[in-house]
């Protein structure tokens, strides 16, 4: 029945991405050590688990102190109402800027919508024209592709410039992208970073704020996992933090309660912006993907819930605590994982299980993971691993299902 869609009605005629596609078609199969001891293991999702409870239990407090009012359950501004995006601007203020600092984040500089991947969509439409390139750190998360390709039409290229993020390495990616007569556009990273969870140094940061302030380009931070740093030696800080005054207005931060606040299934997300022309034009956009305002008035409430430091405090601990056991795990069998600092994924190297070294056979051995041993883990082609055989696993689970994933895992042959 194609020929009845247009064009683009067509173009849209596809599978779900890789990862989306894994996580639905094992929902009905969950492992459970009692209930279903041979069922799939979902780590391909970028989910936390760790502290449903304790969520739940704070939410039905903030909803018992809320006071529903008319507007919470009629239309409010697309883009967020006041009293949300001055909840997001006062909270954020502290984790970006410090509550001392002399920058002073507003509600006009927050655009509200369903999720960071539309909050991403929207700032690729906003500052690229389609056919115009993105440049981004590799390994980099692999939901970027679709956030900014998949409507917007931007093209995502992987810069390979280490933990240190190279200047140089940027250097020669944009040279490359302009002998082929692209238009380099921006830089996109996430920080920390999505699949290693790497926390990047001061230093590093700095020099992606050097190199688009040299060549006149935009930089879109994604601190999804701003408050998901779980090594107690890591430091990390906020790009706007670093960014040069002058410059304040080029740099674009992204963020949602998915990760941090374990709460994905509210797709709620938001841009921050001191570019007040790129924020309207979101403002309009976001007529598209308006969050609920009752969902609004809840997370407005939950910002300032006296128990909310407490819980995040708890969900580092235990996401460090089901790291060390999942790197020990991986480590134990024989697969070398890169040190992570934060995030809820581990990046392994399971390239010694390979047929061969080549990504074509990386995905057949993510089949026999997955068929097999029905363990959802994600092949690092989908993040531009720059060799075959790397692996994520998101380990943000009860310690007991870490455990299984990592038994299957062993039965691996080499």
């Amino acid at each position: 029945m194609m020929e009845f869609l247009s064009e683009r009605g067509r173009a849209n005629v596809k599978d779900m991405p890789p990862l989306v596609q894994a996580h639905f078609s094992t929902l009905n199969d969950m492992y459970d050590p009692i209930q279903n001891p041979s069922g799939h293991i979902n780590m391909g999702t970028a989910e936390t688990r760790l502290v449903d409870n304790e969520v739940i239990s704070l939410l039905e407090k903030t909803q018992a102190r809320m006071k529903l009012v008319p507007k919470n359950i009629h239309y409010d501004l697309f883009h967020g109402a006041d009293e949300f995006r001055t909840a997001i601007a006062n909270y954020w203020q502290n984790i970006i800027f410090g509550k001392d600092s002399e920058v002073c984040l507003k509600a006009e500089n927050i655009v509200a919508c369903t999720g960071c991947t539309v909050a991403l969509e929207m700032l690729a439409t906003m500052l690229c024209d389609p056919g115009d390139v993105v440049l981004i750190p590799a390994p980099f998360y692999s939901g970027f592709v679709d956030d900014i390709n998949a409507r917007a039409e931007v093209v995502p290229v992987g810069v390979q410039c280490g933990i240190d993020l190279s200047k140089s390495a940027f250097e020669s990616a944009l040279a490359e992208q302009s002998k082929m007569g692209k238009r380099v556009r921006a830089v996109l990273f996430s920080s920390p970073n999505n699949p290693v969870g790497t926390v990047y140094s001061e230093e590093a940061i700095k020099n992606v704020i050097e190199f688009c302030m040299e060549n006149d380009l935009d930089i879109i931070s994604d601190e999804i996992y701003a408050q998901t740093v779980h090594d107690p030696s890591a430091k990390w800080v906020s790009t706007l933090k670093l960014v040069p005054k002058e410059y304040m207005h080029r740099v674009h931060v992204t963020s949602s309660f998915a990760k941090d606040f374990a709460l994905s299934g509210f797709r709620t997300g938001f841009a921050i912006t001191f570019n007040s022309d790129l924020a309207k034009g979101m403002q309009t956009i976001t007529y598209f993907s308006a969050v609920s305002t009752h969902t609004q008035a809840l997370l407005t409430e939950l910002l300032k819930a006296p128990e909310l430091p407490a819980v995040i405090q708890t969900s580092r601990e235990r996401m460090h605590v089901a790291y060390k056991l999942m790197e020990k795990g991986l480590n134990d069998i024989g697969v070398k994982t890169m040190p992570a600092q934060a995030g809820i994924f581990i990046f392994g190297d399971f390239s010694p299980y390979l047929e061969a070294q080549e990504f074509v056979k990386e995905h057949t051995l993510w089949e026999k993971i997955f068929g097999t041993l029905k363990v959802n883990i994600s092949p690092g082609h989908l993040f531009d691993a720059p060799t075959p055989g790397w692996f994520r696993a998101c380990y943000a689970q009860d310690p007991a299902v870490v455990q299984e994933a990592c038994r299957r895992l062993g039965k691996l042959d080499k």
